[in-house]
């Protein structure tokens, strides 16, 4: 059994707690990974999930001079969030904590390094950065179109509207159920998509050291 926690940017992509049930509805980003790793080996997966603003309220945190050099890059805090989900993981005993953020070519670099920066401060050697270049659809559409999948992240068009146009070429709705079923049959070996491919290395590397 391998128990991950994930927390994204907004509800469309790693997921969303019902509030009804309180029960985690996954999202297309995390059921990428689930299909990544059974790529990898079949493994038994738990998912669990905390919001962003949840994993802003989380008390733990960075603090004085380490809290000033990891968050002057871009100022968004990445690090911080990493260093919160990684303390959270491990008194949950998660095996793998993944945090996505969306980042575009010119700051990937950069938001990678912070992310990572976070959950090693945190000393949790298996934190792993997902970075959508330029955002998640990207990725949807590269497993829509494993083709175009090497030139997706410098499309200069809308890629929710490349999307949209894509799922109606092929007669499918454009609803978070359908970018489901895309990723989850997703061809992963034929993808050519260099922030996926380090995302999908990145996991290898956590899950080979696991068992």
């Amino acid at each position: 059994m391998i128990e991950i926690i994930l927390s994204g940017e907004g509800y469309s992509d790693i997921g969303e707690r019902d509030i009804k049930t309180q029960l985690f509805i996954t999202g297309p980003i995390t059921l990428l990974t689930i299909n990544i790793l059974n790529y990898l080996h079949k493994y038994n997966i738990k998912c669990h999930f905390i919001s962003r603003m949840e994993l802003k309220k989380y008390p733990m945190t960075l603090k004085g001079r380490k809290k000033r050099e990891k968050i002057k890059a871009t100022g968004k805090g990445h690090s911080n969030l990493a260093f919160k989900l990684a303390c959270i993981a491990r008194n949950k005993n998660c095996q793998i904590a993944i945090l996505m953020r969306d980042a575009s070519n010119k700051d990937y670099q950069i938001v990678y390094q912070e992310i990572m920066g976070g959950f090693h401060t945190a000393i949790y050697k298996n934190g792993v950065a997902a970075i959508p270049v330029p955002e998640s659809e990207a990725w949807i559409i590269s497993c829509l179109d494993p083709k175009k999948s090497k030139g997706i992240e410098d499309c200069k068009t809308d890629l929710k509207k490349v999307l949209e146009q894509k799922l109606q070429e092929k007669n499918k709705a454009h609803t978070k159920e359908t970018w489901c079923e895309i990723v989850s049959s997703c061809a992963i070996e034929k993808l050519e998509t260099p922030s996926f491919n380090r995302y999908f290395n990145d996991l290898a590397k956590v899950v080979e050291y696991l068992f």
